[in-house]
């Protein structure tokens, strides 16, 4: 999905540098308006041949053309997770496709430790609790979010979580799943790209605590927020009104207020407390 705004946006900015209406377009090609629109919406995907004869239609110069053609072929080609679509909504397919192309991940969690972070015994017992799956969707589930984790170790992107220190406190699985659980995030929390910070009961209330949330940022684009609500994950783009009158960038602001004014690093003593000497 990320793959095919890029793709739309870069078709949407040339036309319009091409000083072309999508009706003129549209006419050029002998197509309706609506596939015009729809391309640009990201709607529909774009063949190969119609990203050639765009480019050319709107002047592009070769090298631009060259990568306007090799990103509608890498946005036509299924993605990683395509195997684990029947344990995926909409939503959350087009989460991993946007959290392995951002630039930096930011993550606010208040209850459990994020996806990114967690074990695979933390996050069986975590779904077990929740899901109510068949064993075979579960496991499905476990080995996706396992094999997620495999961009923390990307030199291209950094990673911010915050976690309500309900996080640290809520024991899953029982107490030697969340000790190994918490030595995991403190070794994670050394990777030179990962940052972890915990914000202590003490602070009481603060800027959107009560609603899971990420943001995802890239080197072009504005941000992408994806929030996990009662009533189900939605995705906020920049000026699309939708479920929240929010935008991604009023929650990219709440999380570095948070990160900077509240939020302290994680540490031995804050995930295990009065037990740290003994482990």
């Amino acid at each position: 999905m990320f793959l095919r705004q890029m793709l739309r946006d870069r078709l949407r900015r040339a036309r319009e540098s091409a000083a072309l209406t999508q009706q003129q377009v549209a006419d050029t090609f002998g197509w309706s308006p609506s596939k015009v629109i729809r391309i640009e919406n990201g709607k529909i995907g774009v063949s190969i041949t119609d990203a050639m004869a765009l480019a050319d239609c709107y002047g592009l110069p070769e090298d631009e053309r060259g990568e306007l053609v090799q990103l509608a072929r890498a946005a036509r080609q299924p993605p990683w997770f395509a195997p684990y679509k029947g344990v995926m909504t909409p939503e959350f397919e087009a989460y991993i496709a946007y959290e392995e192309s951002a630039v930096v991940v930011r993550a606010f969690e208040r209850n459990v430790m994020p996806g990114l972070l967690q074990t695979e015994e933390y996050a069986r017992s975590l779904l077990q609790a929740i899901d109510g799956d068949s064993v075979e969707m579960e496991e499905m589930r476990v080995e996706l979010r396992m094999r997620r984790q495999h961009i923390l170790s990307s030199e291209e992107a950094r990673f911010f979580f915050i976690l309500d220190e309900a996080v640290l406190r809520r024991v899953i699985g029982g107490e030697e799943i969340m000790r190994q659980q918490c030595e995991t995030l403190l070794r994670m929390n050394e990777m030179p790209n990962v940052a972890v910070y915990y914000v202590p009961f003490s602070v009481g209330a603060y800027p959107f605590f009560r609603t899971p949330y990420q943001v995802f940022t890239f080197d072009t684009g504005d941000p992408v927020a994806y929030l996990e609500t009662a009533e189900g994950d939605v995705l906020l783009y920049e000026r699309v009104p939708g479920v929240d009158r929010r935008e991604p960038s009023d929650y990219l602001d709440a999380f570095l207020a948070v990160e900077r004014g509240l939020a302290q690093p994680i540490t031995e003593q804050a995930v295990f407390g009065d037990r740290a000497e003994g482990v």
